[in-house]
């Protein structure tokens, strides 16, 4: 059964991933080009996704920073700063390209699907949000042999963050705390 609306010949890589993956971690690396397709900023970390609704973002280079989301609430913790925010999940990320990959109903729900065909060996789709509250254009998944490879979004200051991921590890089981997030002392806590 197709999950995402599209024929079963451009389905593919984005329903099999979608229909067969209940987790999965990676390492990435991040890049982010100005509207001119300059080099802004680069940044390296790693991913760990459990569907439904969680995820924890771990950026380990230049800068420490972490986003949790634990199925209730969005945890933003900038060790740098000593600083905590935490939102409603739901306020947080309903129509944001981070929950994509954690609920495949914010994909179905959210945004319109078309297969932009192959290049470089991988199967691309195109994610047009159908609100414009997401802050994204559009987003692009690649994918290779089934496996997510590229996740690029395009902002609408014409700003494009790219994601490669490596190591990508699937349906293997994640530590028990993984998404479970114990603030440091002395970190202030912005928000509920």
């Amino acid at each position: 059964m197709a999950l995402l609306c599209l024929s079963p010949a451009r389905a593919g890589s984005l329903d099999n991933f979608f229909s067969h993956t209940r987790n999965f971690s990676a390492d990435f690396s991040q890049t982010q080009f100005d509207a001119d397709q300059k080099l802004m900023q680069s940044s390296s970390g790693n991913i760990q996704v459990q569907r439904p609704d969680k995820f924890r973002l771990q950026y380990l280079k230049p800068y420490k920073q972490l986003y949790l989301a634990d199925g209730i609430k969005l945890w933003s913790y900038d060790e740098d700063l000593e600083q905590i925010i935490v939102k409603p999940q739901t306020e947080a990320l309903a129509n944001s390209p981070a929950m994509i990959l954690s609920n495949v109903n914010i994909l179905r729900d959210h945004y319109q699907i078309s297969h932009q065909g192959q290049e470089q060996g991988m199967d691309w789709y195109k994610l047009n949000p159908l609100k414009d509250d997401g802050g994204f254009e559009s987003v692009f998944l690649a994918f290779k042999n089934n496996a997510l490879q590229i996740m690029e979004m395009l902002d609408s200051f014409g700003q494009t963050t790219r994601l490669e991921f490596s190591n990508m590890q699937v349906n293997k089981a994640l530590a028990a705390d993984t998404f479970k997030f114990v603030p440091p002392e002395g970190v202030d806590i912005i928000g509920q």
